[in-house]
């Protein structure tokens, strides 16, 4: 009798102590569940995921980093005309310096210090609108009307070669057909992508060109649009 009673008491113990283990593992899932517990504690050892930052270069909708520089003044006493100008285009685009030559002004806009390769010039040249037909493509091109201003946009990939370059098959042909250019003068060949907008205005030719860049047609012919409303 002694030795079942025994039993019964082991069978007890074990009994509670199975109790105690399965009560004691729902109350660590439940206090997992909600985050408590020193065991799954873990808020010290979250590591936040890093947030891509923009490149300034190539994100068009970023603030520019400069400020613009002072547009420059008489020009008609050193090139003979005075193109429209303006030193901000966008909040990205801003004007980061100009180079005056003899019968044209260059204006380089930039968003930071720096470039990593891209390019945002506007060229202004006078010239007879005869000149003006003669130099703006024909092929491959998009037109819009503004303020009866026609605007025409082309885009074309530059091959950048060096002066003893000898021309082959492909790029002739793409030259022809109106989707490459080919610019010597360079250290090595090279392909980019260019863009270009080209209008005539009060015996001025215009030309955005773009290189090295990925900006939309709209953005460019909105642009033009700005620089044909400001005033001279």
């Amino acid at each position: 009798m002694k030795a079942n009673n025994n039993d019964k008491v082991m069978k007890t113990v074990l009994a509670g102590i199975v109790l105690a283990i399965g009560v004691g593992g729902v109350i660590i899932a439940y206090n997992a569940s909600k985050g408590e517990g020193k065991e799954y504690g873990y808020d010290d050892d979250i590591v936040q995921e890093e947030q891509p930052t923009a490149d300034i270069h190539y994100d068009y909708t970023t603030p520019a980093q400069i400020e613009p520089k002072e547009l420059p003044e008489d020009l008609e006493a050193t090139i003979g005309f005075s193109p429209k100008q303006l030193n901000r285009l966008s909040e990205h685009f801003v004007l980061a310096k100009y180079d005056i030559l003899r019968d044209s002004i260059v204006y380089y806009y930039q968003a930071a210090e720096t470039t990593s390769g891209e390019r945002f010039n506007i060229i202004c040249t006078k010239m007879s609108q005869e000149d003006f037909a003669s130099s703006v493509p024909t092929q491959n091109i998009t037109t819009q009307e503004y303020n009866g201003t026609e605007l025409t946009y082309a885009n074309r990939w530059l091959y950048s070669v060096p002066n003893d370059f000898e021309m082959i098959e492909p790029i002739q042909k793409g030259i022809e057909n109106g989707t490459m250019e080919i610019e010597y003068g360079n250290s090595m060949e090279e392909v980019i992508k260019k863009d270009c907008v080209y209008w005539y205005d009060g015996g001025v030719k215009y030309e955005i060109q773009v290189r090295n860049q990925d900006l939309p047609t709209e953005m460019l012919f909105d642009i033009a649009k700005r620089i044909i409303d400001a005033k001279q």
